[in-house]
């Protein structure tokens, strides 16, 4: 199984607008990294968001960028300060490929109890808009590679590294 754990691409502040949906830069920004995925033929047919407007936006261009026939849906328990207990037992019910799109701490807690059994261990520094794919083959769970906007907007192309055993 592959695993997609995206932040959110950058949005209004509260004070621009309450609704905080995704500004010009964010749009941008997800669009590149969209590209880059598809690019790397990342494939998925489930993408979970948060209620909140900047994150089904962010859910939304990667799915019409990737797989516009992905199924794009609001799931509970993904809003920043929830428990990751339930989107865990979605996790491990699952054989299939699948994206979530959330918010700081949540995904920095999902990744790092994932990766070392403990939400209070961060592993990964996210950023807007960036992308940690991990694998699990019947074992533990694995960083496949890590990629970010400002990564992308740094040079021309960017190979993926991939982990030998995957």
């Amino acid at each position: 199984m592959e695993l997609y754990i995206i932040q959110h691409a950058e949005a209004f502040t509260e004070t621009e607008n309450p609704q905080r949906p995704l500004n010009s830069r964010g749009i941008s920004d997800i669009k590149r990294v969209a590209a880059f995925l598809k690019e790397a033929q990342v494939s998925t047919n489930t993408i979970f968001h948060s209620n909140k407007r900047r994150a089904q936006q962010t859910a939304r261009i990667l799915a019409d960028t990737l797989n516009s026939a992905a199924n794009v849906s609001v799931k509970e328990g993904l809003a920043p300060d929830d428990p990751t207990d339930i989107i865990l037992r979605e996790i491990f019910g699952r054989n299939t490929d699948l994206m979530i799109v959330g918010h700081l701490p949540y995904i920095s807690k999902l990744a790092s109890r994932l990766l070392t059994g403990s939400e209070d261990k961060p592993f990964i520094k996210f950023e807007q808009g960036s992308v940690l794919s991990l694998s699990n083959s019947e074992g533990p769970w694995e960083v496949k590679w890590f990629i970010t906007p400002k990564l992308l907007s740094e040079t021309e192309r960017v190979e993926v590294w991939r982990h030998p055993a995957v």
